[in-house]
């Protein structure tokens, strides 16, 4: 549910800068749901009634699945129209509109049909996380997480003494607003050197190898996750692999150890996660090979040895990944 003031005040804004322009509205609902080819239609008819050409934009008011939905079809139509992301939820704010990467999912699996594309722009504004619900608002931080893990400097922004949330004052939403603002460049300056995902950008998949798998194997069960917190049951794991490396390369497990135990802390108490019976090591296994990231069978990963240090790529082995998600699960079990 939307701030229904806050979205009067976007379209006073937009009307002022479109001046003379058609303005149309399209109202849908987001999810994962939109992520589909039988979507597509429907965005395609109103893009041809509003007579939408290479010269319009089209602006996404929405989360993550909304962006990637209609960044998609707007990426193919005509070829190409510019778009402005408005996210209005944690992991769209920090992810999911940055970058450039638009995605429908298919036969089960996440991201699998998409384009490259970035946004014209993205506007991040806090205050439209205030009627998001907790969970969701929390399971985003994950990627800021991430985020940090990545940056020499991350414990700078994990260590940040941010306001509690829900907030109660105006400099408080301003302050969370710069926070989010600050994670985003990390995506934002990763993804502009690499835009097709090629080489460097790939360290972004850090811990989403493990976590896509396990959201799509809770998905239709009764303990679904949302997507920021199977990505954090990631990142525990990459902790995990860091403590107990299978590769032998980058910083011993001690040098890493303080940094884990930062990340780890801030994790358990910002991106909170339900109660999970977690898939077995082979089910894991045979969702894994389908990761995008995979060159022929082999299941590609990002391994983490430190605040901004990671190894990409490493390959597991099956008997390695098995023996290493057993020990985890259980650690995860005693959590």
């Amino acid at each position: 549910m939307l701030d229904n003031s806050l979205v009067d005040e976007y379209r006073v804004v937009l009307a002022e800068a479109c001046g003379d322009a058609a303005v149309h509205e399209l109202e849908c609902p987001g999810g994962e749901a939109l992520k589909a080819l039988d979507k597509l239609p429907e965005l395609f008819e109103r893009f041809a009634e509003w007579h939408l050409t290479r010269h319009s934009i089209v602006i996404t008011t929405g989360g993550g699945a909304l962006s990637d939905a209609v960044g998609f079809a707007a990426s193919v139509w005509k070829r190409g129209v510019k778009v402005i992301h408005i996210p209005t939820t944690t992991l769209a704010m920090v992810d999911a509109a940055w970058g450039g990467k638009t995605a429908l999912n298919w036969g089960g699996m996440k991201n699998q049909i998409g384009t490259f594309e970035l946004p014209a722009a993205v506007q991040v504004d806090a205050r439209w996380l205030v009627t998001l619900p907790e969970r969701e608002f929390r399971a985003g931080l994950a990627e800021a997480a991430k985020h940090a893990m990545l940056e020499p400097a991350g414990d700078l922004h994990l260590n940040s003494n941010l306001p509690q949330w829900p907030v109660q004052t105006p400099d408080s939403l301003e302050t969370w607003t710069n926070w989010l603002v600050h994670s985003a460049d990390t995506k934002r300056r990763i993804a502009s050197e690499d835009l097709h995902e090629r080489g460097r950008r790939a360290v972004l998949n850090l811990g989403h190898t493990v976590g896509h798998a396990v959201e799509a194997l809770l998905a239709d069960s009764r303990n679904t996750l949302l997507h920021g917190e199977a990505v954090a049951i990631g990142l525990h794991f990459a902790l995990h692999e860091a403590r107990n490396p299978v590769w032998k390369v980058g910083q011993n497990s001690e040098d890493v150890e303080p940094h884990a135990a930062l990340v780890e802390t801030w994790l358990r108490e910002n991106v909170p996660v339900p109660p999970v019976d977690l898939p077995d090591a082979e089910r894991m296994w045979d969702c894994m090979l389908h990761d995008k990231k995979n060159t022929a069978f082999v299941v590609q990963d990002v391994a983490w040895r430190g605040l901004g240090s990671v190894i990409w790529p490493v390959a597991w082995k099956k008997t390695s990944f098995e023996a290493t998600w057993t020990r985890f699960v259980r650690f995860w079990d005693d959590l």
